[in-house]
């Protein structure tokens, strides 16, 4: 049996419009259904939308993805950056959230219905059945890893960036099916080799 349920969750994150930055407290609703039997698979379908939002968009600064620019700008200085395929209305950070958190679900639970606001008395409502054809989604929308930019990150002159891309093996959030024995392929074997002047 199919089970709607709804998760609420509130992050701080900046914007990026007429070159001011202004932080946002933002509100989200998501109304979902079940696909899958396994209270396993709902439960780390749920941990990883709520760790996608609590600990890859709190305090990013969602900005235009044609402002590469200033985004490569605020990246140097340490900043977490999240671009989007239009100005960071509340409207669109709400669609690509239906969008990527379904991705990163992938089909143990799905999002029918989202809802998202800045505290303003505006609530921003996106579901299933509306289309969203007229929007180019960038690729990083439908992909099920914990990316939210299309760019790379930038290092300075004084700081040097190197990459670790968590997955969810890392977070252990993998789906059961695809856990890793511990055990499997640390296998050391003692011989004993005898050196050529041995064996004669």
């Amino acid at each position: 049996m199919n089970v709607r349920i709804a998760q609420l969750l509130s992050f701080t994150a900046g914007t990026w419009y007429n070159d001011q930055l202004e932080m946002n407290e933002y509100t989200v609703k998501l109304w979902l259904i079940t696909n899958t039997y396994s209270e396993q698979e709902q439960n780390i379908a749920i941990r990883r939308a709520r760790y996608f939002v609590f600990d890859q968009l709190k305090n990013t600064i969602f900005i235009n993805q044609s402002d590469g620019p200033k985004a490569k700008e605020l990246m140097k200085v340490g900043l977490n950056v999240t671009t989007l395929p239009g100005e960071p209305a509340d409207q669109l950070i709400g669609i690509m959230l239906f969008y990527k958190l379904n991705a990163i679900m992938e089909d143990r639970i799905k999002a029918i219905e989202i809802e998202i606001s800045t505290g303003d008395g505006v609530v921003y409502l996106h579901n299933e059945n509306e289309s969203s054809k007229d929007l180019i989604q960038p690729e990083w929308w439908t992909t099920i890893d914990l990316s939210h930019s299309d760019l790379e990150p930038a290092s300075s002159d004084k700081v040097l960036l190197i990459t670790h891309n968590t997955v969810w093996r890392d977070l252990d959030l993998e789906w059961p099916e695809d856990k890793v024995d511990a055990d499997a392929g640390n296998v050391v074997v003692f011989a004993d080799f005898k050196n050529s002047d041995e064996a004669e």
